[in-house]
């Protein structure tokens, strides 16, 4: 058993963040199994959710609209909504959504 401390460098490669690695790392025994995993927005960009989609692993999470991946028209400079507006955009087994209530959520 390997113990979660917060992000490990040496986890890094071009290809992978640190972040994303301790996701994978978390998660390498879920797979298949039917689990869903839930982070908060420190682990969420479009890459780890796309990694677990493909791996048939269920995942859900909040996740700044200015990450790397997200659609454009998600940030908020962009957003004209009144409360109670909603946005949906899907991508292979993965949705995204943004709705309005005090902000964007």
């Amino acid at each position: 058993m390997k113990l979660y401390s917060g992000r490990d460098p040496h986890t890094a490669t071009d290809d992978m963040t640190a972040t994303r690695a301790n996701v994978r790392h978390l998660t390498c025994r879920a797979e298949g199994l039917g689990h869903k995993i839930f982070m908060d927005n420190f682990f969420s960009s479009a890459k780890p959710f796309y990694d677990l989609d493909r791996r048939k692993i269920n995942s859900c999470g909040t996740i700044q609209p200015s990450r790397k991946d997200m659609p454009h028209d998600f940030a908020s400079k962009q957003l004209k909504f009144k409360r109670g507006d909603v946005m949906v955009k899907t991508r292979g087994g993965l949705t995204t959504l943004v709705w309005k209530d005090e902000g964007e959520v």
